[in-house]
């Protein structure tokens, strides 16, 4: 692998790394793409290395939080780039997955594939029952290659993060594994099932979207079985489809409405939407297969998400700024005032253009950009997110010219904001925070309880006082206020007693010492109060 790299024009970064002495000195001295760019150079590395890499490159390719867009354009070129399986090998997984028996009861099975992928296969087939499927078939053998590929792209996140600080920044250790939990996630073709089963679901009173049927007897870890779909593919000609009676103004609606009711309703939306996966099985219906890589957005992103969308359209920096502080983790040394710059002037280049002529998907794909600039990190799903919007989005102009993807979504985010308020959500969040309250009530008090049962057992314990000085100088301020009012407060009663009592001597026939005593108490009273409003606190 290393010797790849090498011949790629890589030697360099190979040296950084502490590895040159594994490389032959034969791929030290050639290098066969000197005229390429380096995006172009590591997409022809990932063909060269195989199915693991191509998957690796593909996943790359949905985030734009981690690489500039000449990457993304030149790594989204690896789909569908691996010469088919062997039909023989098909044959013996299938055989191994059914037995004997269930292989030889197919009524049919084409041998050409009707799809190749990194991971897995496509061939059309029909039961024993009638019904024709799509069997995809996992490349034999490609989990252990994947492992063994993993454990390499991991020791070589940590080498990265230790030697290339340009790159540590980014934490590649943690983008390695969440690329190899997304791995081995899709591997599982079954997994796929369970997300097909999860879609029909909350489609399930919707009649113009569909996905299909998963046939759970002939399933399982290696091989998929669903229903087979007819009709046309989105990529067809949209004049082609005019040809074919289907309303692409519909197709085009119904398509983008789906994608926002996952997003904004389910939290969990088809993260791969590219028109190979859309099929049109009548004239104003959707069909999305091909489920394996999804995203999930829990309530409390989705409610960031839907204010980042919101500022975002009505270009208000600050609060863009806010929902994005939330919804990653920003650095310990954050300058909060430059990124508020960068994204005053991002949201100015949008100034005066109308709202129908946004792109929601370029908008949030470049401020998702800009936020990387900044080393604040990004939850995966945003940036898949983020690519799918775009994807659908084109998709949308291509079958309608006048698709306008915020006219479509703005019924869906001003549901979202009315649904804030209803009182019910109210009342959930107000027992949430009490509930939240009361834990965290019963949390001191455990810990007060523990610290008081150290105490009996002679334990020491240890408590750190941060800015005892000025805490002491509060103190002693407070103390004299209060031995001030004190005084006071017995000056003004004693006086009081002296009048009443006509003790000494008087001045216009009330006791002179009882005036005094009078004067005294108002100066100190009117002193105090002064104090008091001069510190601003009461």
């Amino acid at each position: 692998m290393l010797g790849v790299f090498a011949r790629y024009g890589f030697g360099e970064l190979i040296q950084h790394l502490r590895l040159g002495r594994f490389v032959p000195r034969w791929a030290k001295r050639r290098n066969r793409a000197p005229a390429l760019t380096a995006a172009q150079r590591v997409r022809l590395i990932c063909e060269e290395l195989g199915p693991s890499f191509i998957k690796i490159g593909q996943i790359l390719s949905t985030r734009p939080d981690l690489l500039p867009p000449d990457w993304i354009e030149e790594l989204s070129r690896l789909q569908g780039r691996l010469p088919p399986i062997p039909f023989e090998d098909i044959e013996r997984s299938l055989r191994e997955a059914w037995g004997e028996e269930g292989w030889q009861r197919l009524l049919r099975f084409d041998r050409e594939p009707l799809a190749t992928a990194s991971i897995a296969q496509v061939h059309r087939g029909m039961l024993p029952t009638g019904e024709e499927v799509a069997v995809k078939v996992r490349r034999p053998g490609i989990e252990e290659q994947v492992e063994v590929d993993l454990r390499i792209l991991q020791r070589l996140a940590h080498l990265a993060g230790y030697y290339l600080p340009d790159i540590a920044r980014h934490d590649p250790v943690r983008i390695a594994q969440e690329f190899s939990d997304s791995f081995r996630a899709e591997l599982e073709l079954s997994q796929e099932g369970r997300h097909l089963e999860r879609f029909r679901e909350n489609f399930r009173d919707r009649r113009d979207v569909t996905f299909p049927r998963v046939y759970w007897r002939y399933t399982s870890a290696e091989v998929l079985v669903t229903e087979f779909i007819h009709g046309p593919m989105a990529l067809t000609r949209p004049e082609r489809l005019d040809e074919l009676g289907f309303d692409r103004h519909t197709l085009a609606r119904t398509g983008a409405r789906a994608f926002l009711k996952m997003i904004i309703q389910d939290g969990f939306f088809h993260a791969d939407p590219h028109p190979s996966n859309v099929i049109f099985p009548r004239p104003d219906e959707v069909c999305l297969i091909d489920c394996g890589m999804v995203g999930r957005l829990r309530r409390d992103f989705r409610e960031h998400l839907l204010d980042l969308l919101l500022a975002l359209i009505h270009r208000d920096s600050d609060e863009a700024v806010a929902a994005f502080l939330e919804i990653g983790q920003p650095p310990a040394d954050l300058n909060r005032d430059a990124l508020l710059n960068d994204a005053d002037r991002f949201i100015e280049r949008y100034h005066g253009i109308p709202l129908e002529q946004l792109r929601l998907g370029e908008i949030l794909t470049e401020f998702v950009r800009l936020v990387r600039d900044h080393n604040i990190v990004l939850p995966p799903d945003l940036a898949l997110l983020a690519k799918a919007l775009i994807t659908v989005e084109g998709l949308g102009q291509v079958l309608d010219p006048e698709f306008d993807m915020v006219s479509e979504a703005e019924p869906y985010l001003v549901q979202l904001v009315r649904s804030r308020y209803r009182p019910e959500r109210m009342a959930q969040w107000l027992w949430r925070e009490v509930r939240s309250g009361e834990e965290e009530g019963r949390a001191v008090y455990r810990d007060f309880r523990s610290a008081l049962r150290r105490m009996g057992q002679g334990t020491p314990i240890q408590l750190e006082m941060r800015h005892q000085a000025r805490f002491e100088q509060e103190l002693d301020r407070a103390s004299n206020r209060i031995a001030f009012a004190l005084v006071v407060a017995a000056l003004i009663i004693g006086s009081a007693q002296l009048v009443q009592a006509r003790a000494g001597p008087e001045v216009y026939g009330l006791p002179l010492f009882g005036l005094v005593g009078f004067g005294v108490a108002t100066f100190f009273g009117l002193w105090l109060i002064v104090a008091i409003f001069r510190s601003w606190r009461m």
